[in-house]
Parts: C-alpha cells; sequence; structure tokens
C-alpha cells in the first residue's frame, strides 16, 4: 500500500535527501516543493496522506496553514527543523503536527520517525472519533432525558412508560430515538415561545 506523501523543503540539499530515501519505500512522492503555498495552489494535486516539512525555523504564517489544512483535511504531518523553541512546538503540536524533529533529518532515522508519527496520528484520530462519539450519545442521553420529562408530563405516566412509548414511536416512525426526542423538544419550545 503506498502512501501518498508530499515534501516541502526550503533545503535543495534536505529534499535529495528525503527523495532518496522514500524513493524505495511505500511514501510515493506526490508533490516536493519549497513551500506549502505551492501545494496549496496546485489544484491537481492527488490526495496527500502525509505531508514532510523540513525547514530551518519555524513561521506563524506555516503554522496558521498547517492548522487549517488540519482542520479541513486531518492528516499526519511530519516537521524537521533546526528549532527547538518550547513556543514553536507548541504551536506546531496545536496546529497538529504529528512530529516534531529537531536537528533529526538523518537518511537512517527519517522511515522510523515516519511510521511513528503515521501511527502517533491514526491513534490520535481513534481517540478523537471516541471522544465525538461520547459527545454525541451524551447529547442524545440529555434530549432523550428532557423528551421523556415532556411525555411524562402530559400523559402523567412513570419514567418507564415515557421511554416506552417514545422507543415505540421513534421504531414506527423509523427514525432514531434522539431525533424523535429532539422534534418533542423542539416542538414544545417552539408551543413556549409562540404562547
Amino acid at each position: 500500500m503506498t502512501i501518498n506523501t508530499v515534501i516541502i523543503s526550503e533545503s535543495s540539499q534536505a529534499l535529495t535527501l528525503l527523495e532518496t530515501v522514500l524513493k524505495p519505500s511505500d511514501y510515493d512522492i506526490v508533490f516536493s516543493g519549497s513551500s506549502l503555498q505551492q501545494l496549496l495552489a496546485d489544484a491537481g494535486l492527488r490526495q496527500p496522506e502525509l505531508i514532510i516539512i523540513n525547514i530551518d525555523k519555524p513561521s506563524t504564517s506555516l503554522i496558521k496553514q498547517l492548522t487549517v489544512i488540519n482542520q479541513q483535511y486531518p492528516l499526519p504531518i511530519v516537521v524537521f527543523t533546526k528549532s527547538d523553541s518550547e513556543d514553536a512546538i507548541e504551536q506546531f503540536i496545536t496546529a497538529g503536527v504529528s512530529a516534531y524533529v529537531v536537528d533529526g533529518l538523518r537518511e537512517d532515522r527519517v522511515l522510523a520517525i515516519l511510521r511513528t508519527a503515521m501511527a502517533r496520528f491514526q491513534q490520535q484520530s481513534s481517540v478523537q472519533k471516541e471522544l465525538n462519539s461520547l459527545k454525541i450519545n451524551l447529547a442524545d442521553r440529555k434530549i432523550i432525558e428532557r423528551a421523556k420529562g415532556i411525555i411524562m408530563t402530559q400523559r402523567q405516566c412513570s419514567e418507564n412508560e415515557a421511554y416506552t412509548l417514545l422507543r415505540t414511536n421513534a421504531m414506527t416512525q423509523n427514525v432514531r430515538l434522539a431525533a424523535l426526542a429532539k422534534n418533542i423538544v423542539d416542538t414544545v419550545n417552539l408551543w413556549k415561545t409562540s404562547s
């Protein structure tokens, strides 16, 4: 399985080193250039799955560009640099960089660093998906509880009876339980505001 890889390097020597290391591997170089701006301007680019950046010193414009990339299309990003500034490290990690390597662009280390960054990104993605799922489940439970309360008040029934009624109606209407509960809560809120 090949990995569509982008290389951005301010140094032509570092670019050559990266291309030499990656050519015989599973990392298929789909773009190489000296700035991230060139990458963003390339409309015909195959969808990248990894970005490798080699820079001397970090810039705020690069950090902003990486933040936008990470928000719109999260993917592993590896930064090789000479700067060990704590502030820069924190900003790059916040921007979504999977690996920030100081003075580590050596031929014998590149592939191990890339594999580690890819694995770290996969792990973070998995944790993020799980967190999002938990947030959705919690929000669903809250709305279902509110709908049950409304049904209990209107029907003068127990919590179990309200839940059974809600679940039965959701199955009959072929909608998610949380979606039906949201409709009930929204309808009641609409009545309150219009009266």
